[in-house]
């Protein structure tokens, strides 16, 4: 049984921004990697992650293809595998506001 956890936000920004890590990480993508797939710059994507920008709806529906999810997985707080959220917190690039 894989143990699970549920984080809270303040914003939804926020939420879809460690959404599209999270499923990134899930998927063992680079930043490199996923912004390739997306057709989006490697900063860009990097500044998504950080909360600096917050994608558009039909760069929502990339991404979350890119990620094998479907849309409204980037936009919902539900439970996250707590090694994949342990991952993230040890990389040295996790930077949470």
């Amino acid at each position: 049984m894989r143990c699970t956890m549920k984080l809270n936000f303040k914003t939804l920004p926020d939420l879809v921004a460690f959404n599209i890590k999270y499923y990134r990480y899930l998927n063992g993508y680079s930043q490199e990697k996923l912004a390739e797939l997306c057709k989006l710059s490697p900063r860009y994507l990097t500044d998504i992650e950080r909360g600096i920008h917050t994608p558009p709806i039909s760069k929502l529906e990339v991404l979350a293809a890119s990620l094998k999810v479907e849309p409204y997985k980037l936009l919902v707080n539900d439970d996250k595998d707590k090694s994949i959220i342990n991952k993230m917190n040890s990389s040295r690039q996790y930077n949470q506001k």
